[in-house]
């Protein structure tokens, strides 16, 4: 295994943007390739391509929620690839609740320091259990959100 703390640090970057109080496209693009795609939740989710269309995907889910944080709880990688564990956690904006998140995230990061491939993994009955909805609305929730 060869670990590259260098892609570590891309990716803790990355999550730094995205784990705010409000969102930050414009650092969330500058660590995106441009021809990156994001997978909001494997299998259920399709592939969303190209960066501007992740920063719009992410830019629609804040429209959900707000105050999203990350707890790392382990980084590491080997290669290209970087892995992490995360609880995140996010305010509801309809009834102010908040979501908690375990989360495996996997990341791809180039020569050049970019992600080109980002693909979470999570509980999606646990969340629909915890927003109120069925597990079937879940799903229809992550495949509005994705292209592919």
């Amino acid at each position: 295994m060869t670990t590259n703390t260098a892609h570590e640090d891309v990716v803790r970057n990355f999550l730094h943007y995205f784990h705010t109080e409000t969102l930050d496209t414009i650092g969330l693009r500058g660590c995106l390739a441009d021809d990156a795609r994001y997978q909001p939740l494997v299998p259920m989710s399709r592939p969303v391509l190209g960066a501007d269309a992740i920063c719009a995907e992410l830019t629609r889910q804040f429209a959900i929620y707000a105050d999203c944080s990350c707890e790392i709880l382990s980084v590491a990688s080997n290669g290209k690839t970087v892995f992490t564990e995360r609880i995140d956690r996010c305010r509801q904006l309809a009834d102010n609740s908040e979501t908690v998140v375990h989360v495996a995230g996997v990341f791809d990061v180039n020569a050049a320091g970019k992600i080109t491939f980002w693909r979470e993994y999570w509980d999606a009955i646990d969340i629909a259990d915890q927003i109120g909805v069925s597990a079937e609305v879940m799903k229809q929730m992550m495949v509005t959100g994705g292209q592919g």
